[in-house]
Parts: C-alpha cells; structure tokens; sequence
C-alpha cells in the first residue's frame, strides 16, 4: 500500500465527510494504514489570555496560565469527541486504524500543513466547497493546503 497515513481535516460539512468515506475507501483494507480525522480550531474563535477591556488603559491577563491551558485543553477534547462520534458511525468494516484529533491554529491552512509535516502525513484527502474566487474550483482552503504541502492532496466534491 502506497499511502499508510492519510489525514482528512474535518469541518463537519457533506464534503469533509465525502472525503472521510474517500479516504476509508482507500486505506480501509489495510490493517498497517491510519486514517487521521483532524478539526482545526481557529484561534481566534478561542478566548485570548490576554484581555483589553473597554474603557482601560491597562491590559489585564488571565491570572493563573494553567488555566487558560485547561480551558484550551477541553476545548479540543470536546472536538475530538465530535469527531469520534461521526467516525464510529463512518468507519464501517474498515481494518485500518482510525483516529480523530483536533489543533488550534490561525488558520485551517497553517494548521493542516503543520499536522501534514509533524504526522509524517503521505496524502491528504479533503473537501473542497468552491466557494471562494476560484468558485467552481478549489475551495479557498482546499487551494491553500494544496499550495502548503509536499504530499499529494486528492480534494473531494
């Protein structure tokens, strides 16, 4: 078998999940293969640290760090269990290893091609909603990963 670690980032839509049963299709027979099911939390949904009130002049931080990281820390629990709740009902008879993670990033781009370089990814199976300035396409994210990465990226409609 060609690809042995194939990572499909996850956003909840039909196309994301098309690329799952893709991806499944591909690796599924091959007990040595793992599928990685990867949500990227965009940082900025997240709540910052490091707080500027309104009306202040002084910034005010979170006064224990270990808990801004506990809340960080549930945060991409609780993703990964969404996850793993939609992988156990798409895995089927599939012998390989499936697995659901989630990162905080930026971006859906940076976070993707930084998970594809630290998980020695060999493909990446994606949806792509052509939504974007290359409407009927790539989508913008689809397009960005496939710009950021060195392994081959079969995108999903």
């Amino acid at each position: 078998m060609y690809f042995k670690n194939i990572l499909v980032p996850y956003d909840e839509s039909d196309h994301a999940r098309s690329a799952l049963h893709i991806a499944i299709g591909l690796a599924g027979a091959y007990p040595e293969a793992k599928v990685s099911v990867v949500t990227v939390i965009p940082s900025a949904s997240l709540p910052n640290p490091t707080l500027m009130g309104e009306g202040l002049e002084i910034p005010y931080a979170m006064g224990d760090p270990g808990s801004y990281e506990r809340i960080m820390e549930s945060v991409v629990q609780r993703t990964c269990e969404d996850i793993q709740e939609m992988v156990r009902q798409s895995i089927d008879d599939a012998q390989c290893r499936v697995v659901a993670d989630a990162v905080i990033s930026n971006s859906p781009v940076e976070g993707i091609a930084d998970y594809v370089q630290q998980h020695d990814i060999d493909l990446v199976v994606m949806g792509r909603r052509g939504l974007g300035a290359l409407r009927g396409m790539l989508g913008s994210v689809s397009f960005g990963v496939l710009r950021s990465v060195d392994v081959p990226v079969l995108t999903v409609k």
